[in-house]
């Protein structure tokens, strides 16, 4: 594993990963999503995230299945009528186009457990931090912050465990009564922290001066045939995008999931930015293995 992506210019990582988001949002069809978590697997399992994987891919099975459940029970638009709920028409378009956004959401959280690998919060200050040290601050402390209470409350569910306050076991009430002790524990350990944590910026005088950065990262040529390969993919996907290619239409009715001649260039194209990093890592595999 040589993770040679990461050695990239923070800027070249933050264009690709945006680029990303933007083209996972905007691409609905089934083929061009499933390639894409597929990659996307294969990225954070080449990284070395094997553990975060596992860690959330409980979390991602029942988001994913929750969303393709409840879309069509919300949504009744749609001519092919599968069933009837409650005596509400549960339609086909309705179920695709669930399925199509869990697809997009899974492939974006994949992504997410990437970027956090990827851009760390020095990298990411590095970037945005002379420019908009404030709105800098904000955003990785907003990107850490879930992550963060995650733990927290694992860590105060084990010691109030052992004080006898649990979840899990017991009557409703005193359970739903027990896990509102607990998010207030956490909310009030966060919050005294995060006063800490301005205080201590504050005299520290941040965001007063020019902020310099312990680390130092050099614009490389490999940067920039990076970001020219990324814009003409990127722009090659939305040019696709918009004559059509790529968004399957549901309603009113669903059509076919076969692509032709021109979509299969735009399905290419998007398979090459979404993958790469891969393809950055099988070249530095490659220059390892034969070059050397």
């Amino acid at each position: 594993m040589t993770n040679a992506f990461n050695r990239l210019h923070p800027l070249t990582c933050f264009f690709y990963y945006a680029g990303a988001i933007v083209l996972l949002m905007s691409f609905l069809h089934p083929f061009y999503l499933i390639a894409a978590v597929l990659l996307l697997i294969s990225l954070t399992l080449l990284q070395g995230l094997v553990e975060q994987l596992r860690n959330r891919a409980k979390s991602f099975f029942f988001l994913t299945l929750f969303i393709v459940a409840v879309n069509p029970l919300v949504n009744h638009r749609g001519t092919h009528i599968l069933f009837y709920f409650r005596e509400n028409p549960v339609t086909l378009e309705a179920l695709m186009n669930g399925f199509l956004m869990a697809l997009s959401l899974l492939a974006i959280l994949i992504l997410f457990i990437s970027y956090n690998f990827v851009l760390t919060p020095g990298r990411f200050l590095y970037l945005f931090s002379k420019i908009l040290p404030q709105t800098a601050l904000l955003a990785m402390l907003t990107l850490r912050f879930v992550p963060l209470l995650i733990r927290r409350l694992d860590e105060i569910k084990i010691v109030q465990k052992s004080k006898g306050m649990t979840i899990t076991e017991g009557r409703v009430k005193d359970r739903a009564k027990n896990g509102v002790s607990l998010v207030q524990i956490l909310l009030t350990w966060s919050l005294e922290e995060a006063l800490q944590t301005a205080d201590s910026m504050k005299s520290r005088g941040y965001g007063v001066t020019k902020r310099s950065s312990y680390e130092r990262y050099t614009f490389t040529k490999n940067d920039i045939i990076s970001i020219v390969l990324l814009l003409v993919l990127f722009a090659g996907c939305l040019i696709g995008l918009f004559n059509g290619y790529g968004n399957l239409t549901l309603y009113p009715d669903l059509e076919s999931t076969s692509m032709g001649g021109a979509e299969w260039s735009v399905f290419v194209l998007f398979l090459l930015y979404i993958g790469f990093p891969l393809l950055v890592e099988g070249r530095e595999q490659f220059r390892w293995r034969y070059l050397n």
